[in-house]
């Protein structure tokens, strides 16, 4: 140990630490593209459920705030109601007299005092005195009633600011301007502690999910304009490890939140179903701002709040039908360009490659035989009983302005996907009128985005090395 406490106080050893979260990063992230995107299990997409749930539950919960701090709520009135009432049915006994004894008490000593002056014209001084004596005891009674009259008032007053120091109000008098609402769970205001918690928590949840989702939609990207979006979530993928801050942001963490949620379903729902297309993909765009809808009702936030979430949902359904948005989940597992095909055995004659075209770094071609066709063979990753219609498009670029024209789409019943192969499926087209030329041959979902594609140039006479079979997996 204290050999490693000197190796990190060398300042070489010091500059590399800084590097640590990012290896760790790209280190996650490469072990998403090693383990997803070949085949997905039902367990990848329990996981990525789990990190959309704890999404849910983390942004409810930054969407707490003190809605009414200086307001009364209907708990506290109907509290504060009971609390005033009590006092006066213990004191009303002590309350009453004052009221109804003290005109009584008013004529008893009227009444004595009317006896005395007759006992005095008619009776002795003896019995003046026992008069006066009465009329002082009957006032005495009087003064000890109004004083347990005040006593009562003065335990009625204690016992309501007692209340009101309980609920949290200095006075008991309710303002004319009061806002009664109701008690909720998320009226309430987070310490600093644990909105640092939830953040954190929230970004590691959508860190998970962007992860998984740039990989998948990567695998599933055949474009140009579909690739653009997996940038973009490649972007908002290393965004996210600087954005822990501004989670704090309710607006902020909803908008992420129904990206994601949308990208998420339009993935999952079609190992669900057993389908792709428009009407899953704006199921998906719909159930993931559905939630967001019901976050914002829970929240009692402006409406304000949702114009961010509408925009990217409405963006990416434009998108979807700008065939920007990869079909996923079919992923592109091999491509051959060929001749002499054998549709038993799906092996076909190809170029003995050279090292270049072997390692990738120049195209595959194709050396003519007579007028023989040329194939082109894939086998295409799906769902278990997933189906689809795919279609080839087959581009001829021209010679002279090196651009590619699509020259022929072709499609046909035997051209529908039947997910479950660890392999994929496996499916081809064919052209027989191929001048010496580059090519590129896109597959795709029937009048939908591009799954994968393939470019390679033909040449009108035999190869010098030959040929070798190849087969299709």
């Amino acid at each position: 140990m204290e050999f490693v406490n000197k190796l990190r106080e060398k300042p070489a050893v010091k500059k590399i630490e800084k590097f640590f979260p990012a290896i760790a990063f790209l280190g996650g992230f490469a072990w998403d593209s090693i383990t997803l995107g070949q085949m997905v299990y039902g367990s990848d997409i329990l996981i990525l459920l789990a990190y959309y749930t704890g999404a849910l539950i983390l942004v409810i919960l930054l969407s707490a705030q003190l809605e009414h701090p200086e307001g009364w709520t209907t708990e506290r009135l109907q509290a504060l109601a009971e609390a005033q009432a009590k006092p006066k049915q213990n004191t009303s006994s002590a309350t009453t007299p004052p009221k109804t004894h003290a005109p009584a008490e008013t004529a008893v000593e009227s009444k004595f005092k009317k006896a005395a002056a007759l006992l005095a014209e008619k009776a002795p001084a003896k019995a003046i005195e026992a008069a006066n004596r009465a009329a002082q005891e009957a006032k005495d009674a009087a003064a000890k009633a109004s004083a347990q009259a005040k006593d009562a008032a003065v335990k009625a007053k204690d016992a309501a600011s007692k209340f009101a120091k309980n609920v949290g109000y200095e006075s008991t008098a309710i303002p004319e301007n009061a806002i009664v609402v109701r008690h909720r769970f998320l009226d309430r205001e987070w310490s600093e502690t644990w909105k640092q918690r939830f953040t954190w928590a929230v970004q590691f949840c959508f860190g998970g999910l962007f992860s998984a989702l740039v990989v998948c939609y990567f695998k599933s990207s055949g474009s140009l304009a579909s690739f653009l979006l997996v940038i973009l979530l490649a972007i908002l993928l290393v965004g996210n490890e600087f954005l822990q801050k501004k989670y704090e942001s309710f607006g902020v963490s909803l908008a992420f939140f129904c990206l994601l949620g949308t990208m998420f379903m339009n993935f999952a729902i079609p190992h669900l179903v057993h389908r792709i297309g428009f009407i899953w993909f704006f199921l998906s765009t719909l159930l993931s701002f559905g939630m967001c809808m019901f976050i914002w009702k829970i929240s009692h936030r402006k409406k304000s709040i949702l114009v961010a979430p509408a925009l990217i949902s409405i963006l990416l359904v434009v998108a979807y039908i700008m065939n920007w948005v990869p079909p996923v989940p079919l992923v592109l597992k091999q491509k051959i360009a060929c001749q002499n095909f054998d549709k038993a055995t799906y092996t076909c004659d190809i170029d003995d490659p050279n090292i270049f075209q072997s390692i990738g770094l120049q195209i595959p071609s194709v050396h003519k035989v007579d007028s023989s066709e040329v194939y082109f063979l894939a086998s295409i990753y799906a769902p278990a009983k997933l189906k689809a219609e795919l279609e080839y498009l087959w581009y001829y670029q021209d010679p002279q302005t090196s651009k590619y024209k699509l020259t022929d789409r072709i499609s046909s019943g035997r051209m529908t996907l039947n997910g479950g192969r660890e392999s994929g499926f496996r499916t081809f087209t064919r052209k027989k009128n191929t001048p010496p030329g580059k090519y590129r041959v896109e597959v795709a979902y029937k009048n939908g985005a591009v799954i994968g594609s393939g470019t390679f140039e033909v040449f009108g006479e035999p190869p010098e090395d030959g040929f070798v079979r190849d087969t299709l997996r």
